[in-house]
């Protein structure tokens, strides 16, 4: 029998986008209970993991990305690092894999500070694991985690996560570059998608006519959040504000039939999203042999 602590092959795809490379990154994954899931009653949600073949409770993958472009090499979310939980902190033996060393990035794009993309950015010993790099993230988000009247608990959606956002900040408050939305680097659009924190936020990649909208965390759950885009969860700060973004970037990217990447969609991660029967399909992307 298979030794069950066996590894696959490492949980990196390349895909070009116009003249850029785009790579994916595996972190690893984190499964969550559907307790934590609402908008649409328990048993809709067990019939849609039942229908895509999966028993157990949901289980999130967990991506980063690799941008390469113009000359600059890009990293986009970090993963949750070792110190998060035992199935993450995959990122730095598979950007090795990938050809890629911690010192290769001059620019980190983060999506929102939630430790699954977040933590991956300091070492085991806290230290910055990308030295020369510039992080930019959206000024709400910035200013959310830096408010230490959130100390009190008045956010319980914040509260589990407070230290290691504090943490990151510490450690990069040097280099950090405060955005609002626009274009953040030379063909590289930051899309404001508000709700799951206050300055999540998704990044538009478009180079020589071809697109890619990184979404960040409007998804967590595939199976339940595409054809039920209401479902929220108590990792939203503003579930009624995620629910209307996640809507909204749907509507954007199925009509304009814009290729996606996620960071919790299962690899290859890539898709593209449809609508169908009065919601929305998702459409993933066949692994490519030849890139």
């Amino acid at each position: 029998m298979a030794d069950k602590t066996a590894k696959q092959v490492p949980g990196i795809y390349r895909h070009p986008i116009g003249d850029a490379m785009v790579t994916v990154i595996n972190d690893g994954f984190l499964d969550i209970p559907f307790e934590i899931l609402r908008g649409v009653e328990q048993e809709e949600m067990h019939a849609c993991m039942r229908g895509a073949f999966w028993t157990k409770p949901p289980r999130l993958t967990v991506n980063a990305f690799v941008i390469e472009t113009a000359g600059r090499t890009i990293l986009v979310d970090a993963g949750g690092g070792s110190s998060t939980i035992y199935s993450m902190g995959l990122l730095p033996e598979n950007l090795k894999a990938a050809g890629f060393a911690p010192e290769d990035f001059d620019t980190v794009l983060l999506s929102h500070i939630h430790p699954d993309h977040s933590n991956g950015l300091l070492d085991p010993d806290g230290k910055a694991m990308f030295p020369r790099a510039e992080l930019v993230i959206h000024k709400d988000d910035v200013a959310f985690w830096s408010d230490p009247a959130l100390r009190d608990g008045r956010v319980p959606a914040a509260t589990p996560y407070l230290d290691a956002a504090q943490a990151l900040l510490t450690t990069y408050r040097d280099h950090i570059r405060l955005i609002d939305g626009g274009e953040v680097l030379s063909g590289i659009t930051q899309l404001p998608l508000p709700g799951h924190t206050p300055g999540h936020s998704g990044y538009r990649l478009d180079s020589a006519g071809e697109t890619l909208v990184i979404w960040g965390d409007t998804v967590h759950v595939p199976e339940i959040q595409i054809p039920h885009p209401g479902v929220t969860s108590e990792f939203d700060i503003n579930e009624a504000l995620a629910a209307e973004n996640r809507r909204r970037i749907f509507e954007t990217v199925a009509t304009e039939r814009l290729l996606v990447a996620g960071m919790h969609l299962h690899l290859p991660a890539f898709a593209h999203v449809v609508k169908s029967n009065g919601s929305y399909r998702l459409v993933p992307e066949n692994w490519a042999v030849a890139i």
